[in-house]
């Protein structure tokens, strides 16, 4: 992965370059590197061990990232590829003003420090059930492993060493299946009898009772799902990122539509691992260790029950797992920060100064990120997962809110905009304190409080029109010639 990063610093000439690989990336790479982002060690790891606890209702949900990919490509990605936006937040300075701009700008680099911190502390946790490391070895390890070739590379290290990390995350993912299925008597057959016969397989909870919004009911997890998502590819300038590297808008569809068939047939690999898992200790209860977290389960099996090359392999793959989502977060956060925060007040004289600019940024989003991370080892922490989907609404789903009150609307204003960015996050500070709603529901909530609240604020308060050609899905114009 380091030598990747050196590989790619020689191209890094611009800002472009460093950002946005010179557009010159291929669709299938670009789906790769949303893949490994969107999921990596939280899937490779947390996902297995949930289902292992539990079941498989979580399942519906991953169906939502098909589902989101048309919103995404015909309903997102037009604004940004029109703008030749580097930064998804410079649509909210074009739609709204600048403070807006800052603000969006600001919650995604906030978000993403976190989701470096869950990430890494994940995998720390995962690796000492494996390794003599303690996990704040692990988490210094990958830190300083994704500062080095992500300082270096820029965003094209990222998407080529995420592509080689899916190859490395699902082939590992595979292998383990096999043992699984080896070890439970009657094999692939066993391992569903048994899952069946202790309801772990079960897809779907029809629950629609007055408290069912605490539970993984089947509305939870559909609404919850298509929020999660729609956050996600719409305002996540991790994944908008992606859009941006392509050479065409056709290139980044495609890019959203093979990312959503491997999400779909990946996450099925990964909770079936989960499932096998439980088989293979029920049928060999001896070799379950009772003390470890839920979190280590499947690093256990690795660890335990593995050949040692093999087991050596898949450890090389929970280590894949966490860089790849590491390594994106820093690229795009310190893109963010040249691009909102940088460029807008001149803080640089040339493009050479902004490239160096991009480097500091990029290495001290990294340190950043790793002491999330070590703050994040805690043994409190039973399912690293569930402390994912509080963060990810609390930061994105109201950023998702705002980005779909500019797209959606022409009513909304930079006012109203900024106070239901600020009512969208205080509403889900307040669920988060005062209710018990299930977190997968987080995001939404984040979306329709910022979109209500926004579009009410805009209604309300009198403001000057603006041009809005090719800002809202109203003022759209046809494609050009430059937009295919």
């Amino acid at each position: 992965m380091v030598g990747v990063g050196v590989w790619f610093m020689r191209k890094n000439i611009t800002t472009d370059d460093y950002f946005r690989g010179g557009q010159n990336i291929p669709w299938w790479a670009a789906a790769c590197s949303i893949y490994a982002t969107m999921l990596s060690s939280l899937t490779f790891v947390a996902l297995p061990a949930l289902v292992y606890a539990t079941d498989w209702l979580l399942y519906i949900g991953m169906l939502m990232i098909p589902a989101v990919a048309p919103l995404a490509i015909y309903g997102a990605m037009p604004f940004f590829r029109r703008i030749d936006a580097t930064s998804a937040y410079e649509y909210l300075g074009k739609r709204f003003n600048r403070p807006v701009r800052l603000l969006g700008s600001g919650l995604f680099t906030l978000f993403h420090i976190s989701r470096m911190g869950i990430v890494m502390a994940l995998t720390a946790l995962a690796l000492s059930a494996v390794t003599p490391l303690t996990p704040w070895q692990s988490v210094l390890i990958m830190g300083v492993l994704c500062l080095i070739y992500c300082t270096m590379g820029g965003v094209e290290a990222v998407i080529w060493t995420d592509t080689i990390q899916t190859v490395v995350l699902l082939g590992g993912a595979l292998v383990c299946v096999f043992y699984i299925v080896g070890g439970v008597d009657g094999g692939f057959g066993g391992v569903l009898d048994l899952a069946n016969a202790n309801d772990k397989m079960t897809l779907v909870n029809l629950d629609f009772s007055p408290d069912s919004f605490t539970t993984l009911a089947l509305w939870v997890i559909i609404l919850g799902g298509l929020g999660q998502n729609l956050s996600s590819y719409t305002s996540d300038q991790a994944v908008v990122q992606r859009y941006m590297t392509t050479k065409s808008t056709a290139a980044a569809a495609r890019s959203i539509w093979a990312n959503g068939i491997m999400a779909v047939f990946g996450s099925l690999l990964f909770f079936f691992i989960g499932t096998g898992l439980y088989a293979f200790y029920h049928s060999n209860p001896a070799l379950l260790n009772p003390t470890i977290q839920n979190d280590q389960v499947f690093p256990m099996f690795i660890a335990t029950e593995l050949p040692v090359g093999i087991a050596g392999l898949i450890v090389a793959g929970i280590f894949a797992a966490a860089q790849s989502t590491v390594s994106t977060s820093m690229n795009s956060t310190a893109t963010t920060l040249v691009t909102d925060f940088l460029r807008p007040f001149n803080r640089c004289d040339s493009e050479a100064g902004y490239l160096r600019a991009a480097k500091v940024l990029t290495f001290t989003m990294g340190v950043l990120g790793t002491l999330a991370g070590l703050l994040f080892i805690s043994p409190e922490i039973r399912s690293l997962m569930s402390e994912y989907f509080k963060v990810i609404g609390m930061f994105m789903g109201a950023l998702g809110g705002l980005f779909l009150l500019g797209i959606l609307t022409t009513r909304a204003h930079a006012r109203g905009a900024f106070i239901g960015l600020l009512g969208g996050v205080a509403v889900m500070v307040w669920i988060w304190q005062a209710t018990e709603t299930n977190g997968y529901l987080y995001a939404l909530i984040g979306i329709m409080s910022c979109l209500l609240i926004g579009y009410a604020a805009s209604v309300l308060l009198p403001a000057a029109q603006t041009d809005l050609e090719n800002l809202t899905l109203h003022t759209l114009k046809k494609k050009d010639s430059t937009d295919v």
